[in-house]
């Protein structure tokens, strides 16, 4: 006889893993998601409340972890629940017919649940499809002088001159050749403390390279990197895909009645402040982890709102947007509970401060950093890239989804 630690950390591992000793397929279905642990935790609700989910727990075999105050005053609390996959099923199903604000609290974990569950979820950008049974790079081109990374295009020449055009179309190229399945275009640095830029220059640095692309390489998603209504209006007339908003709509709502027009995708990104101050000493009361996922829930829900689709919705905690180096991390380490929102998670790590205060390296030295938290990402949960690399990343990316794929 012997005993052997076993980690099972989806229904796919689940599932292999009992019909490898023979378990039947009815058996499967019933026992896979007891396979699965689930932790939730449940903010300002009443200690009547958290006692009902304490007790249901109990009755199933697991718990829920309440402040002992809610046991014996009238308060608003936080609880822990925790148990496998089922018995958070089987809570959902019975809060559905308790009182107070238990209903909601129900069909909120329900959603979360069945996000949890998803096998798989989809992007759609104006017709064009992104399944994610393997990681996705997009790749980046700065059209800027003042790119933090140092490779924007504007260094010293002229967006109307026949070697910046040359230049656009060789990095391209060599961007799709590497892997590629999007490439994300930007005329305005957000580069911690740097300015903005009128819409009127950001267009002029923009629109030329988005048509380019659109002539030469039409199969390729093609996203935009702006917050800015105007540019984001032309930068579709010339041929973009996507938006890619630092602000998630909040600078430009009407950017929202766009992508439902033309049926576009939209990133919607974490920022604490603007470019100029986010990096001024950024603070999170109730943890970053939370703040982050609960403003993106919030912005999730305002596009679905406006009528856009979950496909067409990608979501990016904004790592270096308003962040310690400390917090960079820690979004990382916990970045599969951001799966939970049900949309594609995109992630930008290429070369950042994060990496480079940790290394004492410049941004010419970074790419092993770089490396690294991109496969972490990947293994959390991640299903776009964004990096500047695009060569290396895709090798290391292969890797890692290996090691992802295997039971």
């Amino acid at each position: 006889m012997r005993i052997v630690p076993f980690i099972i950390k989806s229904a796919r591992e689940a599932k292999a893993a009992m019909q490898d000793i023979g378990v039947d397929s009815q058996g499967i279905k019933i026992m896979s998601p007891k396979a699965l642990h689930c932790c939730f935790k449940l903010e300002d609700i009443s200690s009547f409340s958290a006692n009902i989910i304490k007790q249901e727990l109990l009755s199933l075999g697991s718990d829920a972890a309440i402040d002992r105050r809610a046991l014996i005053k009238r308060i608003k609390t936080t609880a822990i629940l925790f148990g496998s996959l089922y018995q958070m099923k089987r809570l959902a199903v019975k809060l559905k017919y308790q009182p107070f604000e238990l209903k909601e609290v129900a069909y909120k974990l329900e959603e979360l649940l069945g996000n949890i569950q998803k096998k798989r979820v989809l992007f759609k950008a104006r017709g064009k499809v992104l399944n994610f049974n393997r990681p996705v790079v997009c790749g980046i081109i700065n059209v800027t002088p003042d790119s933090f990374s140092g490779d924007g295009l504007l260094k010293g020449q002229s967006v109307d001159s026949y070697k910046f055009k040359e230049a656009v179309v060789k990095k391209a190229e060599n961007m799709i050749k590497g892997g590629a399945k999007i490439i994300d275009v930007g005329g305005e640095s957000s580069r911690p403390y740097s300015k903005r830029i009128s819409e009127k220059e950001e267009l002029r640095r923009v629109l030329p390279v988005i048509k380019i692309l659109k002539k030469r390489f039409p199969r390729i998603l093609i996203s935009v990197d702006t917050y800015k209504y105007r540019v984001a209006k032309e930068a579709v007339g010339a041929g973009a895909d996507i938006v890619n908003d630092i602000t998630a709509l909040r600078h430009s709502p009407s950017i929202a009645s766009l992508i439902k027009r033309h049926k576009l995708g939209c990133v919607l990104m974490h920022m604490k402040g603007v470019p100029k101050t986010m990096q001024l000493n950024p603070h999170y009361k109730r943890g970053v982890v939370e703040e982050v996922f609960d403003f993106l829930n919030k912005r999730l829900e305002f596009c679905l709102k406006k009528g856009i689709s979950r496909e067409q919705i990608m979501i990016d905690p904004g790592i270096g947007f308003g962040k310690t180096v400390e917090d960079n991390y820690r979004l990382l380490n916990k970045l599969d509970i951001f799966r939970s929102l049900g949309v594609p998670v995109f992630l930008g790590v290429s070369r950042k401060s994060f990496i480079g205060k940790v290394l004492k390296a410049d941004t010419n030295r970074r790419l092993y950093g770089t490396i690294s938290a991109l496969s972490v990402g990947y293994l959390k949960g991640a299903d776009v890239l964004r990096v500047h690399d695009v060569v290396e990343a895709y090798e290391a990316l292969k890797i890692a989804y290996l090691i992802k794929k295997v039971n």
